[in-house]
Order: structure tokens, then sequence, then C-alpha cells
């Protein structure tokens, strides 16, 4: 089995990376990059799920579909793919949740292999979230 999702990537006003993720049921997801300053350095990247019902994109969904690790790994392909593309960017995120910051923690840990090829900065936020920073590696 491959390590993470095959992704379909659309750009525009946001980077979108399109995969189903192939659990106990499957789950349209994206991974989404904005713009979050009037500079074209800065993105926020979400981790969605696709509504049927609504037809729009969530945020708040979780899916407990089996295959976190599968799912985190290829957010980890999405974000190295984007680097590729733009590599003077920065990608900022943080977890909905504490036991989500701890869970990305966790996976940041297990995918250290994979991404040795990015700089991964933590800073704890004054409400007691974890924000991570990634940016390529400089060599």
């Amino acid at each position: 089995m491959e390590e993470f999702y095959p992704v379909h990537y659309n750009d525009g006003v946001s980077h979108q990376f399109w995969f189903v993720s192939t659990g106990k049921r499957n789950i349209l997801k994206c991974v989404q990059l904005d713009m979050m300053e009037e500079t074209e350095e800065y993105y926020h990247l979400s981790l969605l799920d696709f509504d049927h019902e609504l037809g729009c994109l969530r945020e708040d969904i979780v899916s407990n579909n089996g295959d976190t690790n599968r799912v985190l790994s290829t957010v980890a392909h999405c974000m190295i793919r984007f680097l590729h593309r733009f590599p003077e960017s920065k990608i900022i995120f943080t977890g909905n949740s504490r036991s989500r910051d701890r869970l990305f923690r966790l996976q940041m840990n297990n995918q250290s292999n994979k991404l040795r090829l990015l700089d991964v900065e933590t800073k704890l936020h004054e409400t007691g979230s974890i924000i991570f920073s990634i940016t390529k590696r400089k060599h």
C-alpha cells in the first residue's frame, strides 16, 4: 500500500489538493492552502472534508475513518509538493483542539524521514494551541 493517497491539484484563489480517504468508507478530502497576508509568502493550511449534503468543504468534521496515518502522510506530501512549486512560501497551521495539536506533533515526529526536506517550527500561541510553521529547507 502507498504511504499517501494520490492527489489532484487545483490552483486558483486557493491551492487545493483533493484526495479520497478510503478507510472505513470513502471520504473526499481537501488540503487547502490560502494566502494569509498581502504577500504571497504566508499560507494557511486546512484539512477539509467535503460535506455532500451541504455541498461544501468543512473543517469541523471528525471523520474517524481509520486511516489517520495515511491521511496525515498525504498532508505532508501535499506540503512538500506545494513548497517545491513555491519554495519561498511558509505554511502555517494549527489543530482545532489540543488533542489535534498533540496528534499533529506526534505525526510530525513519525513523518520525520519524509519531512527532512522541510523545516518545521512550533510556537505556543497565547491560547495554548500550537502553531506549526513549515518552510522548504535551504540546502
